[in-house]
């Protein structure tokens, strides 16, 4: 078939890395939802796992595909990082990194390939929708990370576009050079903001939607709240050369944090939804928000202590930070734990 964008029929519409630190089996969902897209025969996957060979079960899903590449790392220490490496790899005019605990719908790819045939975007946002939406916990960490970009977010120009579950040109990532665009995959966004540095601008596709396992315990959404409001206010600190006494002043003032932040998040969140409202996850937002501003607190005054490696274990291993119900419902062969 040929390409959409290029015209070759030897080349990709969609390039899509996966990377899973847990091997093949935690990626089998992740692949059925790539196999089942209806444009699978135009996307290369680059797929970074510890062992070359799939499992049986998983082998035939690789041939819906128009190529396949496998990138062998064992041990993966950084998912990101290895997405970033694995990028440059990719054929196709469009790329996008996809996580292992999200899951495109049918037509995601489509949108995609459509989006950017009438943008000149270097990089496309997907609407996130919450793949386990039975707890409240899991619509805090859902809400707070990724609500600004629900399918109630109207289609065109964006000021922003998380890079995780990501799409972008391959040619502006290129321009970033192999170096700096796997280091720029970091928990900040940091080829996202080189990109907008380079005149690059951003757009968002309502109708891609993409399933994303959220964390649904409770020490877990404190350890990942805790640790991003840290690492946020240590870098905020060091990048604006704060003093001590500016320092100590929101080191003081982050009580106020929660409070204030839900004030302005509340406008953008509810109401826009008639599965998200005020009512029911107001709470866990405050809660979430709660823990994000103690972990300002300690940010402003003692630095980042670690945060960042931290949260990289979030991107690792979904289902340790997933309540029993939702554990069952997303292991690769069920069971209890």
């Amino acid at each position: 078939m040929t390409n959409a964008v290029s015209g070759d029929p030897c080349v990709p519409d969609l390039s899509v890395a996966l990377v899973c630190a847990g091997g093949w089996r935690p990626l089998g969902r992740t692949l059925r939802a790539l196999a089942a897209q209806t444009i699978a025969e135009r996307i290369e996957l680059i797929i970074t796992v510890p062992e070359q060979k799939p499992p049986e079960e998983l082998a035939p899903l690789l041939e819906s595909f128009h190529q396949i590449e496998v990138i062998e790392e064992a041990p993966i220490r950084n998912v990101d990082f290895a997405a970033g490496r694995a990028l440059p790899r990719a054929k196709a005019p469009i790329v996008a990194s996809i996580e292992d605990h999200a899951f495109p719908d049918a037509e995601w790819a489509e949108h995609i390939v459509d989006a950017y045939s009438r943008s000149d975007a270097v990089a496309i946002g997907s609407a996130i929708v919450n793949a386990n939406p039975h707890g409240t916990l899991s619509w805090s960490n859902m809400l707070l990370a990724y609500g600004q970009w629900s399918e109630a977010t109207p289609e065109g120009p964006i000021d922003w576009v998380a890079h995780h579950n990501g799409t972008w040109r391959r040619a502006a990532l290129a321009a970033l050079g192999p170096d700096d665009l796997w280091r720029g995959f970091d928990r900040e966004g940091t080829v996202m903001r080189r990109l907008l540095e380079a005149g690059g601008t951003f757009a968002f596709a309502p109708r891609a939607l993409v399933r994303h396992i959220n964390p649904s315990r409770l020490g877990a959404t404190f350890q990942l709240r805790f640790d991003a409001g840290r690492l946020y206010a240590a870098n905020r600190a060091r990048d604006e050369r704060w003093g001590w006494p500016k320092r100590i002043a929101y080191m003081v003032l982050s009580p106020l944090i929660p409070a204030t932040r839900y004030l302005r998040m509340r406008r953008e969140l509810f109401g826009k939804r008639p599965e998200v409202t005020e009512a029911r996850h107001g709470p866990a937002m405050l809660i979430g928000l709660a823990f994000d501003g103690m972990g300002q607190m300690l940010g402003y005054v003692a630095g980042s202590g670690g945060a960042r490696d931290r949260l990289a274990t979030f991107e690792m291993d979904r289902l340790q930070h997933l309540s029993a119900a939702d554990w069952r419902l997303f292991a690769p062969d069920g069971g209890n734990r």
